[in-house]
């Protein structure tokens, strides 16, 4: 019995309860302050939780962006095409009188002044 127990005791395994006990709190307190940190980081990181949910607000608003100039380029693009035609001549007469400011001979101009009340 005598020759066991020193065999136990000289053994690396061996530690009294006390210091087993102290080093199962240390390694215990260690890894949840690591899972804490860990958690911490997922959701505050640069690549973070929150990080993702404003990257996927920017995706949809600009998703909705990208479908108003699409439809806007399809418009302008038909008056391209009626342009380049010459099938409505009001259409172009329209736009002669709008951005280069003609008129003809029998056409009166009003101007309209604003009330700056």
């Amino acid at each position: 019995m005598i020759r066991s127990k020193e065999i136990f005791e000289n053994n690396s395994l061996y530690k009294p309860y006390y210091k087993r006990f102290g080093l199962y709190v240390v390694i215990s307190i260690t890894m949840i302050s690591l899972n804490f940190s860990a958690l911490l980081h997922l959701v505050n990181s640069e690549s973070g939780l929150l990080v993702l949910k404003d990257i996927n607000h920017q995706i949809k608003r600009n998703t909705y962006e990208l479908s108003t100039i699409k439809k806007t380029n399809i418009n302008l693009e038909d008056r391209i095409l009626y342009f380049s035609r010459e099938e409505d001549k009001d259409l172009l007469d329209q736009v002669i009188r709008e951005y280069l400011g003609y008129q003809s001979n029998s056409e009166v101009t009003i101007v309209y002044k604003k009330n700056s009340s």
